[in-house]
């Protein structure tokens, strides 16, 4: 019984601490919200940073993004609304905004040509990203649940075979959805990309100073991450270029 007790109190006292949490968390944002009202963005983002350091989503990246691009911190602003991608990638506010900074930063990069239909299923793989896609499946669950209790309950012939075929149909659209969350989740966490700090940064041939130049970036410039060798990041930019850069010259997004 002692034991039991134990148990509970436990719990409650967990269930107390993470609900405090919760309420810390909503007073800072709320705080910073104010903050950015009256134009204090210095205030505002320090608050925002509070509740970044409990929970990371969209909103807060989001909100984060567009503070700093008031203190015109193209850098940070770009690192934040990528980082809000990663949770909702088809997100139209956040991609709106990414696009406005990126059209002030210094680098004009030209993607790597690809054909329609490549952009086309890169765009339905992962433009829902592994919730999008894990929500739809359990929509896509309770739906094919209904329809098969239809075709054990119902009387009519007609409503009972559309309710298992159509049942069955949902069952496999169901699996092809969790497939497609568990794609865009490995894409998520194997694909990592950072953004330039550094004003201006000699991208190297070699992981070592002493190596030849390639080419350069400017502060605000995405980049893919391929490799580690020590302090140094193999790397490639949108248009297919590759190189070394210290990780003291970007951020991880």
């Amino acid at each position: 019984m002692k034991q039991l007790i134990y148990i509970i109190a436990f719990i409650l006292i967990g269930f107390n601490a993470f609900a405090k949490e919760g309420t810390t968390a909503q007073a800072a944002f709320n705080q910073a919200n104010e903050a950015y009202k009256t134009g204090n963005y210095v205030e505002a983002l320090e608050y925002y940073h509070q509740v970044a350091e409990e929970k990371q989503g969209v909103t807060i990246n989001y909100n984060l993004g567009n503070t700093y691009f008031k203190l015109d911190k193209l850098p940070e602003s770009i690192l934040h609304y990528e980082r809000a991608l990663k949770f909702d990638p088809s997100n139209v506010d956040v991609l709106h905004n990414l696009r406005l900074v990126n059209a002030m930063i210094v680098d004009r990069i030209d993607n790597l040509p690809q054909s329609k239909a490549n952009i086309w299923w890169k765009e339905f793989r992962y433009g829902l990203g592994p919730d999008g896609w894990a929500w739809v499946s359990i929509g896509l669950a309770v739906l094919a649940v209904v329809l098969l209790l239809l075709y054990y309950v119902s009387p009519r012939r007609n409503i009972r075979r559309f309710g298992f075929f159509t049942g069955i149909l949902c069952l496999f659209l169901m699996a092809l959805t969790i497939a497609l969350a568990q794609s865009a989740a490995t894409y998520r966490n194997t694909h990592t990309s950072g953004v330039v700090f550094t004003d201006k940064v000699d991208i190297k041939s070699e992981p070592r100073e002493g190596s030849t130049n390639v080419f350069v970036l400017h502060a605000g410039t995405k980049v893919s991450i391929l490799s580690q060798d020590g302090e140094w990041y193999e790397v490639t930019i949108a248009s297919g270029n590759q190189g070394w850069i210290k990780d003291v010259d970007f951020e991880e997004i």
